[in-house]
């Protein structure tokens, strides 16, 4: 047999040690198989013979598009091994079923009903091996009217009520451009799997098939949207740069600097109880407009509504401060004088994090394939005691056929070729 790929890197401290998964997922699914696999877990995706679909989403590194360039697989399926497999054949199918004797996970975002037709649905697999957890994302979940309905992340966004939170009111709803409901359904598909295992062991070792909607991952990342509507009969929608309170449009809150913008809660503020602190801000620069006097600072920190006209005032002045100065400089003032403003981030600015540098939370990755190294995101939380990590680059298509298919099914070289010329693997 081969010598070992140089990825995955071992993790034998990761809480999964020792566990291993089958990734039979598509983009709805890969990123839960990820999160896995830098908890120790072996992952092994399976992909048909010309690679798995997803390799061809954009973009691409240097814009060369081809299956090994694609960021989105480097982003989903980093730290994996890979083996091709036939699924369409029947051989093929036998392939995975030993693989799934000795797995404690399958992740799989097929359409409900088509695991069944192969033969490889949970009711099947449980019979070879009664311990496995099967987590199936789907677009509506295994039941239900819509169970069956093509989606992709922006369906899911609208459907899940995300989307109408978001934009500008004279501007409709818009979708958050990172992919926010492949990402909510793939943390709650991890946590979902992690119960099942937890029952596993409290359940005399029978695993079961964890059943995840994105669109229900979706409603329930929308905080208290739902019992808003339920309660008091308001649609929360997009408040574009007002802050929108249980469903009624409030204060402006963003403000563009000289270098981009500050998000400063209750126009930075200058209206609620701390008012003074930020008044006396602008009459130091000189830029008060008249908000230092008695009465004003009265009624800013006093509560009490203010006419539509006065509001304007008060959030002109705050823009035209903020306008020509950088949001760096504004943000570290006002948190010095108590004021919660925050910078708002690019990509870029996130990469460049001090906050982000001082707690080491990128991580380097070599793609050995190319000679380079990249900046990749770190771990989502810290264990103390059973670290995450970041297990390497993602890996080509069928990159540990050979290791995969002779250690854990013992097939040696004459016969994995025999299964290439059949177009098995």
């Amino acid at each position: 047999m081969a010598s070992s790929p140089p990825i995955p890197r071992p993790h034998p401290a990761g809480p999964l040690a020792g566990y291993r998964v089958l990734d039979l997922a598509d983009e709805k699914g890969q990123l839960c198989a990820r999160i896995l696999g830098e908890l120790g877990a072996d992952v092994i995706k399976i992909e048909p013979r010309d690679g798995d679909p997803t390799r061809q989403n954009g973009p691409f590194f240097k814009g060369e598009q081809s299956p090994n360039m694609s960021l989105f697989w480097w982003a989903m399926n980093a730290g994996k091994r890979s083996v091709t497999c036939e699924l369409r054949l029947e051989p093929g199918r036998e392939l995975f079923r030993k693989l799934v004797t000795q797995a404690d996970f399958v992740i799989e975002t097929s359409v409900p009903g088509e695991m069944a037709a192969l033969g490889l649905d949970y009711a099947s697999l449980k019979k070879l091996n009664p311990g496995l957890v099967m987590v199936s994302i789907t677009n509506f979940g295994q039941t239900g009217p819509y169970s069956r309905w093509a989606a992709t992340d922006i369906v899911g966004s609208a459907m899940g009520g995300q989307m109408y939170l978001n934009g500008d009111p004279e501007r409709g709803p818009l979708r958050t451009t990172a992919p926010q409901a492949y990402a909510q359904v793939n943390f709650q598909g991890a946590v979902g799997a992690m119960t099942a295992l937890y029952a596993r062991g409290v359940n005399d070792g029978l695993g079961q098939q964890v059943d995840v909607s994105m669109q229900e991952a979706m409603c329930v990342a929308m905080d208290n949207t739902q019992p808003i509507w339920d309660i008091r009969r308001i649609n929360t929608s997009g408040p574009g740069i007002r802050r929108n309170n249980a469903g009624v449009l409030g204060s402006r809150y963003l403000f563009e600097t000289a270098d981009g913008w500050v998000a400063a809660l209750g126009v930075g503020g200058l209206i609620g109880p701390g008012a003074n602190a930020i008044i006396d801000w602008l009459a130091e620069s000189g830029e008060a407009r008249g908000l230092d006097s008695a009465d004003w600072r009265a009624r800013l920190t006093a509560l009490v509504p203010l006419p539509p006209d006065e509001v304007a005032f008060v959030e002109e002045t705050l823009a035209a401060f903020c306008g020509s100065r950088k949001k760096e400089d504004l943000v570290g003032e006002a948190q010095r004088r108590g004021a919660g403003w925050a910078p708002v981030f690019s990509p870029r600015e996130v990469v460049e994090s001090k906050q982000l540098a001082g707690r080491d939370y990128w991580v380097r990755v070599h793609h050995e394939d190319l000679g380079e190294s990249f900046i990749y995101p770190g771990a989502p939380f810290k264990l103390g005691q059973t670290p995450w990590q970041q297990r390497g680059r993602a890996p080509h298509a069928g990159e540990h056929n050979e290791q995969v298919y002779g250690e854990l099914l013992g097939i040696d070289s004459q016969e994995l070729r025999r299964l290439k010329m059949r177009m098995v693997v």
